[in-house]
């Protein structure tokens, strides 16, 4: 860590220092910060995790634009915003840099988790592609028929073995909708697959109509140019992320974003209302599909999931879902989304409600195991802050 810092420090060398009063400060994007050691500032911790000492050089830019100056010269200071402010260690000088613990808030404030951001919003509107039916219709059963839902993605990670442990949902041409425990974990996030059906198959090709053989177009592989989880995210709570892939996707018809609940048509949904959950998670027979998977779910109350999961953490910010029997989270992958079929605007498209957070790790062990699902609708306002 040390050494990474060094190599940081060496890159941002001879960059302007924000103006310190009591050592706080404000962030490029104009909000709070305070001046810590750049080791204190999660933001480092996680490039460190993500990319080694191979930072791209647009985010060695934002460096830039962060420094401030500290109280010691040795030392390179970042004006780090308050969420994200890692707690100091027992170093006596970290000490000092945050000892009025009232004054430094490691948590975004609810006034800011609750702002919906213009720009983002905006952004979210004009995806006029998102959730359309493809050119296949719905199928019965528990496989997918090929690009039945093309903003399902696969996340890939630098592993021995199969190198898709986690999924996600396209909802942009540049980012991707996840679990913050899907890019906060030991194994590096390498890059986003879009446009698959059988993992185990060069050219995915099925009889429709009993007549006509339909072939999806190759599927294709995006690098990552930026991961943003959820500052508050902790024990599945706050369990959200973005990944901005390395380049725009172009829509086809087997990779589409889908759309998010952001008008008032779309976040009208019933209380026991059935979702769509897809994958290529474990099956009942506690094995990874090699095909995409789906199944449905009902929403039940939070004391459903409270009640199963007596350790886990089921909050207001989640959506508890039950399927029938084993055709649960076992048919979705971490990360991936939770959705149906809802007005949208002035029409009617598929729109994701939820995000696979957890419960899958005791995946088919009883029936009608709930799924616990972080919220998009509760989430809206974080998606839109960090769509840039």
């Amino acid at each position: 860590m040390q050494l990474f810092i060094s190599i940081l420090g060496l890159l941002l060398l001879g960059i302007p220092s924000l103006v310190l009063t009591h050592n706080s400060c404000y962030t490029p994007t104009g909000g709070n910060g305070f001046c810590v050691p750049s080791q204190q500032c999660k933001f480092v911790k996680d490039l460190q995790s993500t990319y080694g000492r191979n930072v791209p050089r647009t985010i060695v830019n934002q460096l830039r634009q962060m420094a401030c100056i500290g109280s010691q010269r040795s030392i390179f200071y970042l004006c780090c915003p308050s969420n994200a402010v890692i707690k100091a260690q027992s170093d006596g000088n970290a000490k000092r840099e945050t000892q009025n613990k009232s004054t430094v808030d490691t948590r975004q404030s609810s006034a800011d988790l609750k702002r919906i951001d213009p720009s983002g919003m905006k952004l979210l509107n004009s995806v006029t592609e998102c959730g359309k039916k493809t050119n296949t219709k719905l199928s019965g059963g528990d496989e997918t028929r090929i690009g039945e839902f093309p903003w399902l993605v696969l996340l890939k990670y630098e592993t021995s073995g199969r190198p898709f442990l986690c999924g996600g949902s396209l909802i942009t041409d540049r980012f991707v909708l996840t679990a913050a425990h899907c890019v906060n974990q030991a194994r590096k996030l390498i890059g986003v697959r879009m446009g698959d059906h059988d993992l185990n198959k060069e050219e995915d090709c099925q009889v429709l109509g009993g007549r006509r053989r339909v072939c999806l177009p190759p599927y294709e592989e995006y690098g990552i140019e930026s991961i943003r989880s959820h500052p508050n995210y902790e024990s599945n709570n706050n369990d959200i992320a973005l990944i901005k892939v390395d380049r725009p996707v172009n829509f086809k018809w087997h990779i589409k974003p889908i759309c998010l609940p952001i008008d008032k048509n779309s976040q009208d949904i019933t209380y026991d209302q059935s979702f769509y959950i897809s994958g290529w998670g474990r099956t009942e027979q506690i094995t990874a599909s090699s095909v995409l998977l789906k199944a449905l779910v009902t929403r039940a109350d939070l004391d459903v999931c409270r009640n199963f999961y007596v350790n886990g953490t089921v909050s207001e910010n989640h959506i508890c879902a039950v399927g029938e029997s084993d055709k649960q989270t076992c048919a979705g992958d971490s990360g991936g989304p939770l959705f149906f079929r809802n007005p949208f605007k002035e029409t009617v498209r598929y729109v994701q409600y939820g995000i696979v957070s957890h419960g899958g790790s005791l995946c088919g062990a009883r029936e009608n195991q709930p799924g616990v699902f972080a919220s998009v609708l509760e989430q809206l306002p974080w998606i839109t802050q960090n769509l840039y």
